[in-house]
C-alpha cells in the first residue's frame, strides 16, 4: 500500500498537479483502498493539523511585511544602507545585502524580499557598473535571508509542526543570520575585486546619514522590538506578530503617512494569497503524515540511521542530503511541512537539540530558494532581470559555495545557534 501511495503522489506531481492537491489525491487513494480507513480521517486530520495557536503568527507577520512594503520601507532601508556603507569598495552591493537583512527582520519571506530587492536594486546595480547576472544573483541571495533572520515563516512552521518553541527559534536565528550577512558581503567583495565591478560612490555627509537614520528609525524599531520583546519575555511570537501589524498601521498612517486604504486592501489580498497556499499545504500534509505514521516511517527511518551510525553530525549530514534531494523535486515550504514531523522525533536518539536542527534545516531550505531546479527566489529575480538560469548560476556559484560552507559550520558547532536562546527569559 505504501508503494502505491507513493506512486500516485509522484504521478500527480509528474502531471503538474499542485503539490497540495497531489498530497490530497494520494491520501484519498490510500484511504479509499484501505479497508481499515474511513474518509472521516480527512476532516479530522485537517482540523487537528490547523488547530495550532503558533500558526496565528503567520498571517500577522506576512501582513506586517506586506504593509511595510506598501509603506515605502524598502526605499528607506536601501537609502540607509547606501548612506552608511555605499562609499566603500563594492558599497552598493554591500548595501543590497544589508537591505536584505533589514527586510528579513520585517517580512520573513525570502521570495517576497528577493522580488522587492530585485525590482529596486538590479537596475541601480547595473547603472553603477555591475554585470547583470551578478546583480540578479546578489539580489536573490540577499532576499533569501528571510527564512533565517526572525521573524521567519519557515521557523514558525517548523516550530508549530515540530512542537518547538518559536521564541527560541527566533532568537536562534539571530547569530546565523548575522553570519550569513557577513558571508554574503565577504563573497561579494571577493567577486567585485576580482571582476572589477562597481564605481566608487561619494561618501555621504554626516547630515545625510542623520537624515537617513531619522527616516528609518521607526522602521528599525519593529525588528529590534520583536527580538527584544521575545528575548525578555514581554510577549510571545504570536503576540509579537499582532503588535507588528498595529505598529505598522500606526506609523504608516500617522507618522510617515504613506499608507492608504487601497494599499491596506492590496496588502491584505496578498496576505490571503500567501496564507491560502501555506495553510493548504499544512492541511494536506497532516493527512500524509497520518498515513506515514501508520507505516511507522519515523521508527523505521530512525532504525536505519542508528544502524549506520549514532554520530549526530553524520545524522545531520544525511538529513540535509535527504532534504536537498526532496528540495530538487518539490517546493521548499512543502519539504519543511512534510519532513518536520518525520525528522524531529528522531533527534532525541542522537542527542540533537531541536532548536539547533531548526536552524540547520531552515538554512538548508534557504539555500534551496536560490538553487536550481525549483528555487523560487532564483526564478523571481531571473524573471525581473530577464536572464537565463544558466547565466544566473555562473554568477551564483560563489554565493552557493559560501552558504554550503556556513551550513557545515553551523552543523558542527551547535553553540552558534543555541547561545542566544540559552539566555532567553521565559514569560
Amino acid at each position: 500500500m505504501m508503494i502505491a501511495f507513493l506512486i500516485v503522489f509522484l504521478a500527480a506531481m509528474f502531471l503538474g498537479v499542485p503539490i497540495g492537491f497531489a498530497m490530497l489525491l494520494s491520501s484519498l487513494f490510500f484511504i479509499l483502498t484501505d479497508s481499515g480507513s474511513s474518509l472521516i480521517i480527512v476532516p479530522q486530520q485537517i482540523e487537528d493539523g490547523l488547530d495550532s495557536f503558533p500558526f496565528l503568527a503567520i498571517p500577522f507577520f506576512v501582513l506586517a511585511g506586506n504593509l511595510m512594503a506598501e509603506a515605502g520601507v524598502i526605499r528607506r532601508f536601501v537609502l540607509l544602507a547606501q548612506t552608511l556603507i555605499g562609499h566603500l569598495r563594492g558599497g552598493l552591493a554591500h548595501a543590497v545585502v544589508l537591505s536584505g537583512a533589514l527586510l528579513a527582520g520585517v517580512s520573513g519571506s525570502g521570495t517576497a524580499d528577493a522580488a522587492a530587492l530585485g525590482s529596486t536594486m538590479i537596475p541601480a546595480l547595473e547603472k553603477n557598473g555591475y554585470k547583470k547576472d551578478f546583480a540578479v544573483a546578489l539580489c536573490a541571495f540577499s532576499g533569501a535571508l528571510g527564512p533565517i533572520i526572525p521573524p521567519s515563516i519557515f521557523l514558525i512552521i517548523y516550530g508549530a509542526m515540530g512542537n518547538v518553541s518559536i521564541g527560541q527559534l527566533f532568537l536562534a536565528g539571530v547569530v546565523p543570520g548575522i553570519l550569513m550577512v557577513l558571508v554574503l558581503m565577504l563573497t561579494s567583495h571577493i567577486v567585485i575585486v576580482r571582476k572589477g565591478y562597481g564605481h566608487l560612490i561619494k561618501r555621504s555627509t554626516l547630515r545625510e546619514k542623520a537624515i537617513a537614520l531619522k527616516e528609518t528609525a521607526l522602521d528599525l524599531v519593529l525588528p529590534l522590538g520583536i527580538i527584544g520583546g521575545i528575548r525578555w519575555g514581554v510577549f510571545t511570537p504570536t503576540e509579537a506578530g499582532a503588535v507588528a501589524v498595529v505598529y505598522v498601521l500606526l506609523i504608516g498612517f500617522f507618522i510617515h503617512r504613506t499608507l492608504s486604504v487601497e494599499q491596506i486592501i492590496k496588502a491584505s489580498r496578498e496576505t490571503v494569497q500567501v496564507l491560502g497556499a501555506v495553510m493548504l499545504l499544512i492541511a494536506m500534509a497532516t493527512i500524509v503524515n497520518y498515513i506515514l505514521a501508520l507505516f511507522q516511517v519515523s521508527d523505521r527511518l530512525a532504525g536505519a540511521m542508528v544502524g549506520l551510525s549514532s554520530n549526530p553530525i553524520l545524522f545531520l549530514i544525511l538529513a540535509n542530503l535527504l532534504i536537498i534531494f526532496l528540495g530538487s523535486i518539490i517546493e521548499d515550504t512543502a519539504v519543511l511541512i512534510l519532513m518536520t514531523p518525520i525528522l524531529v522525533p528522531l533527534l532525541g536518539q542522537f542527542g540533537i537539540d531541536p532548536v539547533h536542527f531548526g536552524m540547520v534545516i531552515c538554512l538548508n531550505l534557504t539555500i534551496g530558494l536560490v538553487a536550481p531546479p525549483v528555487g523560487l527566489a532564483m526564478f523571481v529575480t531571473c524573471s525581473i532581470g530577464q536572464i537565463s538560469i544558466e547565466q544566473f548560476m555562473r554568477a551564483a556559484w560563489p554565493f552557493l559555495l559560501a552558504l554550503v560552507l556556513l551550513l557545515l559550520v553551523i552543523i558542527i558547532f551547535p553553540s552558534i545557534s543555541l547561545w542566544l536562546p540559552s539566555h532567553m527569559v521565559h514569560p
